[in-house]
């Protein structure tokens, strides 16, 4: 039985995609003895073959790119939104997804508000439309080159460490979550010192999940197996 050869990214498209790849890292780095769980959270992305090495850092940094510009539609006034504007700023859910149904659709609802305006296009449509360009591809080889245009474009706004520490925790916080909470959410006032550590943990990530503006207050807190007013706390 013979070996499949992978190649490794093309020189083009690596560039970009592990430039942002590590510039988020930067960005989101773990807290000291964090005991691998941001590692793994990370090492949870899904697999999935994209006819090349780095699959895995190719998906990450695909949403990545995808939820920093999300997250920069959601900065400006709902009011003075342009609907493409506002249906990326809240397209978390098929960023989020490698289902090809699910990603389909997000890409639909992206291209839907703005497929009938006249060429030459807006310079505000750019980021929508190639977040539905990317979101088109749910594997294989043509989800690398979306991938790295969309990292291109995030790279040239030079978007801040604190914009890009929110979008890592877009993309793997749920994972960090349940890492963090596998054997139960350590509880508060604890005498024993490294269930005080766990719990400023939990609490680094809470904060980081809460920035990425994906779940709301009483979802967070469920997940993460605290009260509202412990949450309140930690985000102020």
């Amino acid at each position: 039985m013979t070996t499949r050869r992978v190649d490794a990214l093309p020189d083009e498209h690596a560039g970009p995609i592990l430039g942002l790849l590590e510039q988020v890292r930067a960005a989101a780095a773990p807290p000291a003895g964090d005991g691998g769980a941001w590692a793994a959270a990370e090492a949870g992305q899904v697999r999935v073959r994209t006819g090349y090495k780095a699959a895995r850092r190719t998906l990450s940094a695909g949403q990545y790119a995808a939820h920093t510009l999300r997250l920069l539609a959601l900065a400006q006034p709902e009011a003075e939104r342009e609907p493409w504007t506002d249906a990326l700023a809240h397209a978390g859910e098929p960023i989020g997804s490698w289902d090809w149904d699910v990603r389909m659709q997000g890409a639909l609802d992206l291209r839907r508000t703005f497929k009938d305006l006249p060429d030459p296009l807006p310079e505000s449509v750019r980021p929508a439309r190639l977040v539905a360009a990317w979101l088109t591809h749910a594997s294989g080889v043509g989800l690398v080159p979306v991938t790295a245009r969309l990292a291109t474009h995030v790279l040239e706004l030079e978007p801040s460490d604190d914009l890009l520490a929110a979008a890592w925790y877009a993309t793997h916080g749920d994972r960090l979550l349940a890492e963090l909470t596998a054997n139960g959410t350590p509880t508060s006032g604890a005498a024993d010192g490294d269930e005080a550590h766990q719990r400023a943990l939990l609490r680094t990530a809470v904060r980081g999940i809460f920035r990425a503006q994906l779940h709301t207050k009483v979802d967070l807190s469920a997940r993460a197996g605290i009260t509202r007013r412990t949450l309140d706390a930690w985000i102020a």
